[in-house]
Parts: structure tokens; sequence; C-alpha cells
């Protein structure tokens, strides 16, 4: 059976085009206002990648290592101290956003809201979100292409885009894979590759409320005890 795939690219323009930056994290755990961040990457339209290997400080609970492969070993002999790190990472994102270089994550409003999360617990500056711009190929993915129910997983849209989704939850790998699969999503669908990347920025801001009040009236009639934030790229509660 073939492998379903999007369709081919245009010859169009756009943003896509232009210098972009991969950002990911791997943590130790699933609500960003509590997890802690124990790798990170960012990688540039050129290539140039930075990575930190952080020591949370706290233990890292073996189902995330067996996603991420992080151990406690690893970070206390390798790791960099929290606050250390983050200063970094956080001084580096601040040059990203005050260059208007759009920041690309995949599902942005968890690393968004961890990092902010992580920064403020180390009594480090915060980053000025209101002045990003964010581009998350998975609101992008959900807009263009609102009835494909398949997996919504990066590694899974990496394949329909024909994109190599790398090393599957290493920070650099998922950062580059993130940054190709926007520009993938943008060379196939014109009108949101001609949106000026503020104007952009907002409209996700529109449509992942969207999709996820869509989310919720699922999750409602199935009858889930389940509450999802409408808040992106920052969110300010926690999710249960």
């Amino acid at each position: 059976m073939p492998v379903e795939v999007a369709p081919p690219p245009g010859t169009h323009r756009g943003w896509h085009d232009l210098p972009m930056v991969g950002f990911d994290i791997e943590t130790t755990g699933n609500e960003p206002l509590d997890a802690r961040i124990v790798s990170a990457a960012l990688v540039h339209s050129d290539g140039t990648t930075t990575r930190w290997l952080v020591n949370p400080g706290v233990p890292i609970p073996p189902r995330t290592t067996e996603i991420h492969g992080i151990t406690d070993e690893m970070v206390r002999s390798t790791g960099r101290p929290a606050g250390e790190a983050l200063a970094e990472l956080g001084t580096a994102i601040g040059k990203v956003i005050a260059e208007g270089t759009p920041l690309v994550a995949f599902c942005a409003h968890y690393d968004v809201t961890t990092l902010h999360a992580e920064l403020a617990r180390h009594a480090l500056p915060s980053l000025d979100w209101d002045r990003a711009v964010v581009i998350d190929p998975s609101i992008l993915h959900q807009e263009v292409e609102p009835h494909r129910y398949g997996s919504r997983q990066l590694g899974d849209l990496c394949r329909y885009y024909q994109v190599d989704p790398g090393s599957a939850h290493e920070a650099a790998s998922d950062a580059r894979a993130a940054v190709a699969l926007a520009a993938a999503i943008a060379a196939r669908h014109e009108r949101i590759a001609r949106m000026l990347p503020d104007d952009l920025h907002r409209a996700q801001v529109t449509w992942y409320a969207g999709q996820k009040r869509n989310l919720q009236e699922y999750f409602d009639r199935q009858g889930r005890d389940e509450r999802v934030s409408l808040e992106w790229p920052l969110e300010t509660r926690r999710r249960r």
C-alpha cells in the first residue's frame, strides 16, 4: 500500500525562503509549568547549532528517559548547571526575538511555556514573547489540512510532507525537522507563504484557539474530563 504524501511544492516565494531558527527542548514531564529542561537546541538556517545538556537538579522520571534517552547519570556527569545553561539559552532566544527572526517550534506552546517557567524559577530575565515571531508547523498543518485525521506527531508529519525527521526526541534534530516542516508546508500553500511573519504569528493565535476549541468539544462529547488551553504560544495556567 503506497505511503500517503502531501501534494508537491509550488514555485512561489515567501517567508519560507528567509532565515529561521529552530527551537526544541527535552524535559522531565508533560506539564510545562512544572517540567524541568534537560536539553535544548537552537538551529539556525545556515546550519549553526547550539546545544545545551542541562542538569535540572531533580531526578529525571524513568518514563521520560525512555522517550529522550537522557539519564540522571548523563546530566550529573556532563550537564551544565540549570541556572547557567538557561541564562545562555534565554539570552540566545532573546537575540532571535530582538532581530525579528522567526522562531520555529513544533507544538510551540509547550517549549515556550516551559522555558518561561524555568527562567522564572531560576530568577532569570523573562523573554518578551509579545515581540516574538513564532511559527508552529503543528498549527499550520491543521489550518491547511483540517480534515486529514492521520497522526499529527512530528515524525509522521515529516514523512507526509517528505521531510527528513532525523532522530526523534533529540533536541537539535527535532528543531531542524520543525524548520524543514514549516518550510515544506509554506512551499505547498501559497496563502500561508505569502503572509508576513508578524501577520502569520497573529493568525496562529486565532487558528490555535479554534483548533483547541474543536478538540475540547470532542473531549466533551466523549465524556472525558480534560481541559484544553486556548493560549498560544505562552500558557499561563496549568493544564490540569
